[in-house]
């Protein structure tokens, strides 16, 4: 994402919005430190409250190194940081290296520094991913003044492969929408969007209400109505069973079991794109 984007989507939102936070996230954020400086900076003189990154640690080869990127960030506007801890993250970056970099957060004086893991099932399953995950928790059971955050992966883009190693499947969940937890609020009033790098703004990931390359940000928000919108109306008033009856009707059909709703919607979500390509984009998500 470009400077000048970021720091044009922070001036709109504010002249309209009384913004409470915002979240710097990938990817990894830490591979483009010099945007990640300038976005919080922005931040701050705009006088956000909150600012907060989620990382994966991978940058603190040292406590050294870390308290300098993390001092230069804190002074610069950064509030808070989150560091992925899962046997997903740690198949790539040692636990030793990520805790370099929670030591050194809590050394310059966030406002909360918190460590998110993700469960394939529950944080008390025997599932060799679970159990790796618990025992990296473990480890860092030591560090005072840390939140740590559990969740069940949501089984949707890449993580949707993870279902085949996930018991107890239902052929079809008849529930209502998962509603991403960091949105808040509901389909008809959410409480935040998402941004990318293609202009993308998105409510759960791969559900996109407009794009600012076409139109401006404001102008989207302003002109949001889920009942207008091809798959969101569907979701809210059928839940996501609605877009499995929606993919049947146009012919196509896809016989597996689901983990749940969130995995039933994302692989509708992925057979319909085709017919809906500006309403599930990201491309890359699908």
């Amino acid at each position: 994402m470009k400077l000048a984007d970021t720091e044009n989507y922070l001036e709109e939102l504010t002249d309209t919005h009384p913004l409470q936070s915002i979240c710097a996230h990938g990817g990894e954020p830490f591979l483009h430190l010099e945007l990640l400086k300038g976005i919080m900076k922005m931040a701050k003189e705009l006088g956000i409250p909150r600012t907060w990154v989620i990382t994966n640690g991978y940058w603190a080869k040292t406590k050294t190194i870390a308290k300098k990127k993390l001092t230069e960030l804190r002074n610069g506007g950064l509030s808070c940081i989150t560091f992925s801890v899962d046997a997903f993250h740690q198949e790539y970056v040692s636990l030793e290296t990520v805790k370099n970099g929670i030591e050194a957060a809590k050394s310059v004086g966030f406002e909360k520094v918190c460590v998110d893991s993700y469960f394939l099932m529950c944080p008390s399953s025997g599932n060799s991913y679970d159990v790796a995950t618990r025992a990296s928790l473990e480890s860092l059971r030591g560090l005072d003044n840390v939140n740590i955050n559990t969740y069940q992966v949501r089984f949707k883009g890449r993580a949707a492969e993870l279902a085949n190693h996930v018991k107890g499947k239902t052929q079809v969940p008849k529930g209502k929408c998962q509603f991403p937890f960091w949105i808040g609020g509901d389909l008809k009033s959410p409480e935040a969007i998402e941004i990318d790098c293609e202009g993308n703004v998105t409510l759960c990931p791969g559900i996109c209400i407009g794009n600012t390359r076409k139109q401006s940000l404001i102008r989207i928000l302003q002109n949001y109505d889920y009942h207008s919108h091809p798959i969101l109306s569907i979701i809210a008033e059928e839940g996501p069973i609605g877009l499995l009856k929606t993919a049947i009707a146009k012919g196509l059909r896809k016989d597996m079991k689901f983990v749940d709703e969130c995995h039933l919607c994302y692989e509708m979500r992925k057979l319909l794109r085709p017919y809906y390509p500006r309403c599930l984009a990201p491309a890359e998500c699908y």
